[in-house]
């Protein structure tokens, strides 16, 4: 059984050891990362994650750097993690649609071995997904089979840094019924959407839409993910740990325990396996 983790973070050790300057030029990142103790991690401290919770392999997702530098400097790192990790590693790189030649950018990830663009926070960057950008990276994304991977926050609740900035749950369902085959994750439970997928027409738009279970802990009981799954269905549920922030080994075993093997099959794992082959 392939056992996947759908929702992971890795950084270039130049840019963990720039903590400091890049905190002083990008607000997104000081919010998440101006706190020493947030942590950062490299492709060496994700295999070893990787392989202490006996994962095979794992979705690594770009950050929303502002800078066309940043977001360079970290897309060639991911490739490069991909490239190295003999298919351990699944690389969505990330993209600025507020950038002048964004779009020549991500295309160039693409040819490069990028699956698909994520984890996108939209209004972090000052874009709109439902505009002109967003037009323009959802036919990006259907052309070449790619997968685009959404920051989705649930509007209600306490707040936490990174919690604003990526899509709302509406502007989701909404980009899902413009581009009808459009394959998408909506991360951390797709912030309450699923919830609406017990309205027919709903559950018929999101037809290509994933929901992960990145930092699921941290916000929702334990009976949030087989609620999730009879929501949209195991085979619309990823398997998700959003490392290094949280453990893959202990959010695996939560899963696990959670819901019945087949079922944990399916989700922690053989999703994955369709979702990117």
């Amino acid at each position: 059984m392939t056992r996947a983790d759908s929702h992971t973070h890795i950084f270039p050790p130049e840019q963990v050891s720039a903590r400091e300057a890049l905190c002083g030029r990008d607000p997104t990142f000081a919010e998440l990362y101006r706190d020493p103790k947030a942590k950062l991690a490299t492709t060496d401290r994700l295999l070893s994650a990787l392989d202490e919770a006996g994962i095979d392999r794992a979705v690594c997702a770009g950050f929303a750097f502002a800078a066309e530098r940043d977001i360079e400097a970290q897309n060639d790192y991911l490739l490069e993690a991909a490239s190295t990790a003999k298919g351990r590693i699944i690389a969505l790189a990330t993209v600025n649609p507020a950038n002048p030649g964004w779009a020549r950018a991500a295309e160039a990830a693409l040819l490069a071995g990028a699956r698909g663009f994520g984890e996108l926070r939209p209004a972090n960057q000052g874009w709109d997904p439902l505009g002109e950008a967003g037009q323009t990276l959802a036919e990006m994304a259907l052309a070449h089979h790619a997968v685009l991977q959404w920051h989705v926050s649930e509007p209600v609740g306490h707040s936490y840094p990174g919690k604003r900035g990526g899509i709302e749950p509406a502007q989701l369902c909404e980009l899902a019924a413009r581009h009808a085959g459009l394959r998408m994750i909506g991360a951390h439970l797709g912030g309450g959407l699923p919830f609406f997928a017990q309205m027919p027409e709903v559950k018929e738009t999101l037809a290509s839409v994933y929901f992960d279970t990145a930092a699921a802990s941290l916000l929702y009981d334990d009976e949030c993910v087989p609620r999730l799954v009879d929501l949209v269905g195991a085979e619309r549920v990823l398997f998700g740990s959003d490392y290094p922030l949280l453990s893959p080994r202990r959010q695996l075993e939560r899963v696990n325990v959670l819901l019945r093997d087949d079922v944990a099959r399916i989700v922690c794992g053989g999703n994955i396996d369709i979702l990117f082959g």
